[in-house]
């Protein structure tokens, strides 16, 4: 299993939101996950003051044996697929997280999802990190 990066998240994370032209902050620590923190963000008619969000590409070589994992479950070895797998685990194992988690911008090339808190997104980290790595 790949080392997981340590979780490293800026002190003045708001600030630097607040001084970026497009209210964003990424790392790139998790790689193959994209970890992006956004302001001015608006959900359901509701101001969201930071949304946390993970984005990869399930085509990246990384992907390889935990794909066929998934192909083998009967997913789709594609976003559509890490999606479901995603929420399936959260479901099962953490049931208080899964209706926290915002599937709407994946697509077949790139599983995105989105969530409200530091907290939920850590974890959103870990459980991807284990899927990818741990086959």
């Amino acid at each position: 299993m790949k080392p997981k990066p340590e979780w490293r998240i800026p002190k003045n994370l708001q600030s630097l939101l607040d001084s970026d032209e497009d209210l964003t902050w990424e790392a790139h620590d998790w790689s193959p996950i994209e970890l992006t923190v956004m302001g001015g963000t608006t959900y359901d008619g509701r101001d969201i003051d930071q949304s946390w969000q993970i984005e990869f590409d399930p085509g990246e070589d990384d992907f390889e044996a935990s794909n066929q994992k998934l192909s083998g479950m009967g997913l789709e070895a594609d976003g559509y697929g890490w999606a479901t797998l995603i929420q399936e685990v959260a479901k099962k194992y953490y049931p208080d997280m899964a209706d926290e988690l915002r599937f709407g911008d994946t697509e077949e090339s790139t599983c995105v999802v989105w969530v409200e808190s530091e907290a939920t997104c850590r974890r959103l980290v870990d459980i991807v990190w284990m899927l990818i790595y741990d086959t």
